[in-house]
C-alpha cells in the first residue's frame, strides 16, 4: 500500500484564492503597462521644415494592385497628383478652420480601422471647442471607396456630411446608386442635386486637393490625421490624442 506521505496534497481554498489573486495582479499589471503613457517619438517630415510625424499601429493600406490609387486623379484624364508647395499645405489641410487646434482627418469608408477611429474623433470634436475639424476623403482600398468618398463630399455640399458619414460608418454597405439615393433622402438632402454633384468638378477638385495634401505629407494609408503641425499615421488612442492636442495648443505659433 502506498504511503500517505506520497499522496498528492489537496489544494486549499486559501491557496486557490492566493493563486487567483496573483494571476489577476499580473494580468492587471500587464494591462497597465500596455496602456501606460508613452513618450511621443516625433520624426521630421522631409522637405517640410517645422512639420513632424508620429506612427501608430492600426493602418489600412491599398493592395499591391492599387498601391498608387491614392494619388491618381479622379478621372482617367488627370495626371498623377503632385505634392503641394509648403505654403499651400495649411490652407488645403485646414480650409481656414483655426478655432482651437486645427485637426485634419484622412479616412476611407472601407478602412476597418476608420470605422472605429472616425466616430471617436467626431465625438471628441463635438464635445468641446478646443479643436477645429476638417474631413478629407482619401479613397484607397477599392473603387467602392471612391464612390463612397464622392457621395460624402456631395452630401457635404448640402450640409449633410455628418449624418451621411455616420450612416455609412454604421453600415456594411455596397455603394450602389440605390443605396446612396436612399441615404441621401433619409438625410433630408435634395437627391437630384446630390446625384449631380457626385460627378461634379467641385467633388473632383476636393478629392484632388486631399490627395495632393496626402502626397505632400507622405500619407500612404488610413486613418491618418494632422494635428497642428504633427502628422499621425495609424489609429491613435483617445488618451494620446488628448496629449497631442495639449502639446499643440501650448505651441501657439505652430507652422500655419
Amino acid at each position: 500500500m502506498a504511503s500517505d506521505s506520497k499522496k498528492p496534497k489537496k489544494t486549499s481554498r486559501r491557496d486557490l484564492l492566493i493563486g487567483t489573486a496573483a494571476v489577476l495582479a499580473v494580468g492587471g499589471g500587464w494591462q497597465v503597462y500596455v496602456r501606460r503613457p508613452r513618450e511621443f517619438d516625433f520624426q521630421p517630415i522631409d522637405g517640410l521644415p517645422g512639420w513632424r510625424q508620429l506612427s501608430f499601429t492600426g493602418l489600412s493600406r491599398p493592395s499591391a494592385g492599387v498601391a498608387g490609387a491614392a494619388f491618381i486623379g479622379v478621372d482617367a484624364e488627370t495626371d498623377q497628383v503632385q505634392p503641394l508647395a509648403p505654403e499651400r499645405l495649411c490652407r488645403t489641410l485646414f480650409e481656414g478652420n483655426t478655432d482651437g487646434v486645427p485637426v485634419a482627418v484622412f479616412s476611407d469608408f472601407f478602412c476597418p480601422y476608420c470605422r472605429t477611429f472616425t466616430p471617436k474623433i467626431a465625438e471628441r470634436a463635438a464635445a468641446g471647442n478646443d479643436i477645429s475639424l476638417t474631413w478629407h476623403e482619401l479613397p484607397l482600398i477599392s473603387p467602392s471607396s471612391e464612390i463612397a468618398a464622392r457621395a460624402a463630399i456631395a452630401a457635404d455640399m448640402q450640409g449633410g456630411y455628418e449624418a451621411f458619414q455616420s450612416t455609412l460608418l454604421q453600415s456594411n454597405f455596397r455603394p450602389t446608386m440605390g443605396f446612396l439615393r436612399d441615404v441621401a433622402a433619409k438625410a433630408g438632402l435634395s437627391v437630384g442635386s446630390f446625384l449631380f454633384d457626385m460627378d461634379s468638378g467641385v467633388v473632383r477638385s476636393r478629392l484632388s486637393r486631399s490627395r495632393a495634401a496626402a502626397r505632400t505629407l507622405g500619407i500612404y494609408g488610413t486613418p491618418a490625421m494632422v494635428v497642428g503641425r504633427t502628422m499621425v499615421m495609424g489609429e491613435m488612442s483617445e488618451g494620446d490624442f488628448d496629449r497631442l492636442i495639449a502639446l499643440e495648443a501650448a505651441d501657439a505659433a505652430g507652422v500655419c
